[in-house]
């Protein structure tokens, strides 16, 4: 069956033109956020316009014989797929690239004008293999994310492109196009386009995926972070519990500990030195935190100067080395905060059990009343609550007497879901 060249590449550039215009009034809609996903279907809607105006730029050409007015428009669509690229580059979190950018189109146009490609067909050659490399490389881009396994369809597609226009190179050898003229009569050029146009239609609708997927991923990480010291939220916490305790019934039973941190005399330390020190205090803590805490403890904010860690198959013995650990290095890196003698010190109550609840919330009960000794007694110290009312150990300070029964945490847990108890 013969397709019409010319009816060909007017519906490719209308369909090519309502795909830029769906992607742009997607990016619009977002008020042409810069954020990752938006910009992403953004950049990728201005890399399919310019391919629009490539082909008709290139469609009228051809309808006028115009054979630099053809390569001008080939190297739009090169630019095209060099914009791609780069859009898949911003989105993996990369920096642009101009230079390489413009490198496309504009060596293919240094090829033209050079005289090495001085007939069609080696122009057609030339121009399919910078848009071969241009699409295996923004697979590559994809494909060297963290999250690449999201991005798989989008992958395939990209590198089936870049095998699609080294295929059209031996057709091109076979059954040169010849003159421009000539080129209306060929029974394979309107394939080429059709495949292209197909692909791109799935691309487009890939990259609304993508972002779609991206952004609401952005959206549970802020929901599950806190914005001031970047660590997880309570709610996070709360979600970490529960994938704790599965995997400690799975694991047959491996212990688990609790930390909870409350910063020592916090409103003073504020209406001393204002709150704007006061957040760096935070800050400083989590930072402090981090370093001296094992990656694989959850280690959250829970609201104002609380925190807390979930120690996963850590018995008790360790979890109050790695807190008396956190508290004397927050003593050291507290005690000048931007030049200022401020002395922040934390106290941390610490328990520990291998018999487990869902939600662990009979261990965050006995590290609050840990917590609550830790106060009582004079602060700056780590005080550990074992699974017995005897089971309790001091560090810092001299011993608690208080039998743990006695002890009351400062206020109760409330979970932000109705099924906790804390």
């Amino acid at each position: 069956m013969h397709l019409d060249i010319v009816t060909m590449s007017a519906a490719d550039i209308a369909v090519t033109a309502v795909l830029a215009g769906m992607l742009l009034l997607n990016w619009g809609r977002d008020g042409w956020s810069l954020a990752a996903a938006p910009r992403f279907v953004g950049a990728w809607g201005l890399a399919v316009l310019v391919r629009g105006i490539g082909g008709l730029t290139m469609l009228g050409s051809v309808l006028g014989g115009n054979a630099d007015g053809i390569a001008i428009g080939a190297s739009l669509v090169i630019l095209s797929s060099a914009l791609k690229w780069n859009a898949t580059r911003r989105f993996a979190e990369r920096p642009a690239l101009p230079v390489l950018i413009a490198l496309g189109p504009v060596g293919f146009l240094a090829v033209v004008y050079s005289g090495l490609v001085p007939n069609l067909d080696g122009r057609f050659i030339a121009g399919c293999l910078f848009l071969a490399v241009y699409s295996v490389v923004a697979a590559l881009e994809l494909r060297r994310m963290p999250d690449a396994s999201q991005c798989w369809p989008a992958i395939a597609l990209l590198v089936l492109c870049g095998v699609t226009y080294l295929v059209w190179i031996p057709f091109a050898v076979v059954s040169p196009l010849g003159s421009v003229a000539a080129a209306f009569s060929s029974d394979w050029l309107a394939y080429v386009l059709v495949t292209t146009l197909l692909l791109r239609v799935a691309l487009a609708f890939l990259v609304l995926s993508l972002a779609k997927d991206r952004d609401e991923e952005e959206q549970r990480r802020y929901a599950l972070t806190d914005s001031l010291t970047g660590l997880p939220n309570r709610r996070s916490l709360f979600e970490t519990a529960e994938t704790v305790v599965q995997r400690r019934v799975l694991g047959g039973g491996t212990p688990v500990s609790v930390l909870i941190c409350d910063l020592d005399c916090f409103k003073d330390t504020n209406d001393t030195f204002g709150h704007t020190l006061g957040d760096d205090v935070l800050r400083l803590f989590a930072r402090v935190a981090t370093e001296n805490l094992q990656v694989s403890h959850e280690f959250a904010r829970l609201g104002g100067e609380e925190f807390a860690a979930i120690l996963p198959s850590v018995d008790g013995e360790i979890a109050v080395e790695e807190a008396e650990r956190l508290r004397g290095a927050f003593e050291r890196a507290g005690a000048f905060v931007n030049g200022l003698p401020v002395g922040a010190t934390v106290s941390i109550g610490v328990s520990a059990d291998r018999e487990v609840d869902p939600g662990l919330s009979t261990l965050f009960r006995r590290a609050d009343a840990a917590l609550y000794a830790a106060k009582r007694a004079g602060r700056n110290q780590v005080v550990f609550i074992g699974s017995n009312d005897d089971d309790v150990l001091t560090t810092s300070r001299a011993a608690i007497r208080t039998s743990p029964s006695r002890l009351r945490p400062k206020r109760s847990w409330k979970p932000h879901r109705p099924v906790r108890t804390f």
